[in-house]
């Protein structure tokens, strides 16, 4: 019974070690030894660069263990731009080029589909809020107008959520407040503030700047969880506003551009009245003279 079980373990190890030596091994060492023709850099290319025939070529090399989104064709790297700083034999994933030329601020490569990239002036230290305002800010805008005495300052429904795209000085020169400036370095002032908009935001901004001031106040930074809820808020007060329906529960807002248009037809109707009375004044002074008196 012993030497049947003995003789059964040794066919099952020769029978293994066949398919090891016969199958396995000339599967792997196949996969291994194969080769394909990959896009490999020649010359060191800074990022946003564009890259040209001269700073790529076909290499061949093994592809075991190669990902499949890697170059394979000169022509689908050349004319792109360097998305990353690249050097010599590196390999072209996705990721590493752009076929659109980049901004020297990420953020405007990324707007989405229907917003807008708008700048608006700082007029004073405190409409800046003290130079303290970073990239990813969530912020409130504010207006203020010296001409209207009753309510001089206005909250804007459709500013209440902006999302800050970057802060330049002015030169345009990005400014980042989140390091401290050297000992000998000059600190950088906030010149302009550009933020993300719809259409009708990018409207009332560019209004508002030119018809008084404007000041912001900060409502979120760093918390990337609360800054997507304040921006669909946002969103859902633009859809009340602006969109197809509205919910009743939703509180009652009025449009910023309506309530322009309000002020304007109201100023003009006095004048219209005025106009009306003057000619009724007219009419009767010019029957009166017609009219002969009694001796």
């Amino acid at each position: 019974m012993k030497m049947n079980n003995r003789f059964i373990y040794g066919i099952f190890s020769i029978l293994l070690a066949a398919v090891i030596a016969f199958i396995a091994i000339p599967a792997v060492t196949s996969k291994t030894s194969s080769t394909v023709q990959i896009v490999r850099m020649t010359n060191a290319v800074p990022r946003g660069t564009q890259i040209t025939n001269a700073d790529i070529e076909l290499a061949e090399v093994g592809g075991f263990n190669l990902p499949d989104t890697l170059a394979r064709n000169l022509e689908d790297v050349a004319g792109t731009y360097a998305a990353a700083d690249l050097f010599p034999g590196d390999y072209i994933l996705p990721e590493k080029v752009s076929s659109v030329p980049l901004s020297s601020d990420l953020t405007l490569n990324s707007i989405p589909d229907g917003m807008v990239a708008i700048s608006i002036t700082t007029q004073t230290l405190a409409t800046a809020l003290s130079d303290k305002l970073q990239s990813g800010d969530i912020i409130r805008l504010y207006h203020y107008d010296d001409e209207n005495v009753l309510e001089p300052v206005a909250d804007i429904p459709e500013l209440r959520f902006v999302k800050v795209l970057s802060v330049s000085d002015e030169k345009g020169l990005d400014v980042d407040y989140t390091t401290p400036p050297e000992e000998d370095e000059e600190r950088q002032q906030t010149a302009t503030i550009t933020v993300l908009a719809t259409p009708e935001q990018a409207m009332l901004l560019t209004r508002y700047e030119n018809e008084g001031i404007l000041h912001v106040a900060l409502i979120s930074r760093g918390n990337e969880k609360l800054a997507g809820e304040l921006l669909e808020r946002q969103s859902e007060i633009l859809l009340t506003l602006y969109g197809d329906g509205t919910d009743p529960e939703t509180e009652e807002l009025t449009s910023s551009l309506d309530a322009s248009s309000d002020e304007i037809q109201d100023t003009s109707t006095p004048a219209a009245s005025d106009d009306t009375e003057t000619k009724q004044d007219d009419a009767e002074t010019a029957q009166d003279a017609s009219v002969s008196p009694r001796d």
